[in-house]
């Protein structure tokens, strides 16, 4: 055996077609690798968790309007978080926990660089003391960042304000709503079932919920916030959107953070006309993308880990178990399938605290 391979087989989650609309199983494939030792300056991280995240099914076409795509053949992109098992980089010791965008595998090797690679920037050293290591996907992941700099930075919020919300039971959704709430704001969360709008209201405490689902989403929106509403954290896009764009109150702020109910529709879906009422109500709207705070991050894993502690937050995860089903949880994610964050958990010994 060559002396940079470890007798050690891999797994990864592979792009075998492109899916039209809705992806299927079978457009993934699980493939066999051979690991290898790291080089200089390298690491080798056992992956402990999967991420799966709403803005990977752009990356399985062949073109999207904002980042790179991926290859038919080549590993799925996606962040995963993991242990060192094997450091040749003084910056990092052999059990610390790392993440990162190092693609859906059960083992990665990184240079350990922070910089960015390609649309997202490189690994991150976990802090147990702040929160385990499935939160530094979520809550202390890029999620809880965007939920953080798309409602205080760019949604300029303040107390009092109300607030709506979509894709509200989701990763981003469901934190944007409790940090809303910590400044006494009117919350109203628009998600996909009653069971959600339930969790929405009698687990995370928003002010109200709307099952999309059931049609009238302006209507309620409107006999919940007769005033209107000051800030829209749009997740989703498409008709959802349009119906919310109704009740903007005059200078509100509308953040385009995703659109999920268009990323896997096979014909473009039409949008209405909104520019009048934008110019009415003399709203804002602006494009958010996370990567544009990432050197901000700490500063929002700072305020979510004292929130948690001091129990003013919570998140939670829907786990799906091993790299075979990782495809499986993916796509009943962009299903709506989660509360809160979606992970894969491999089966690794992993400790009580992590």
């Amino acid at each position: 055996m060559k002396d940079n391979i470890l007798p050690i087989k891999g797994h990864q989650v592979i792009l075998g077609s492109r899916p039209h609309g809705l992806p299927k199983e079978n457009d993934f494939e699980i493939k066999e690798f051979q690991v290898e030792r790291p080089k200089k300056g390298e690491i080798l991280i056992e992956t402990h968790y999967l991420s799966a995240d709403p803005f990977q099914r752009m990356r399985l076409n062949s073109s999207s309007g904002y980042g790179k795509t991926i290859n038919l053949g080549e590993t799925i992109k996606g962040r995963i978080a993991g242990k060192v098992i094997i450091s040749e980089n003084p910056e990092f010791n052999i059990g610390d926990f790392v993440e990162g965008m190092l693609g859906w595998k059960t083992y990665a090797i990184s240079d350990g660089s922070n910089s960015r690679a390609e649309y997202a920037p490189g690994i991150t050293k976990i802090d147990l003391n702040k929160a385990p290591i499935s939160a530094w996907l979520g809550i202390l992941g890029f999620p809880g960042i965007t939920a953080y700099f798309s409602l205080i930075e760019t949604g300029k919020l303040k107390k009092g304000n109300t607030v709506v919300v979509s894709a509200a039971a989701g990763a981003v959704g469901s934190i944007v709503g409790q940090i809303a709430k910590i400044s006494d704001c009117k919350v109203i969360g628009i998600t996909g079932s009653e069971r959600k709008v339930d969790y929405l209201i009698n687990k995370l405490n928003f002010t109200y919920a709307i099952n999309y689902t059931e049609g009238n989403i302006s209507k309620k929106i409107k006999k919940f916030a007769p005033d209107g509403i000051d800030i829209f954290i749009d997740n989703t896009g498409g008709p959802i959107a349009d119906e919310v764009y109704e009740n903007l109150r005059l200078n509100a702020r509308v953040v385009l953070v995703g659109n999920i109910s268009q990323n896997n529709q096979k014909n473009e879906i039409q949008r209405r006309d909104l520019q009048n009422m934008i110019m009415r109500t003399r709203a804002t709207v602006a494009g958010f993308i996370v990567y544009d705070f990432e050197k901000r991050a700490d500063e929002a894993r700072e305020k979510l880990s004292s929130w948690i502690k001091e129990k003013k937050i919570r998140y939670d995860q829907t786990l799906e178990f091993g790299i075979e089903n990782a495809p499986k949880a993916f796509i009943s994610m962009l299903n709506g399938g989660n509360i809160g964050k979606q992970l894969i958990r491999l089966p690794v010994s992993i400790k009580e605290n992590t």
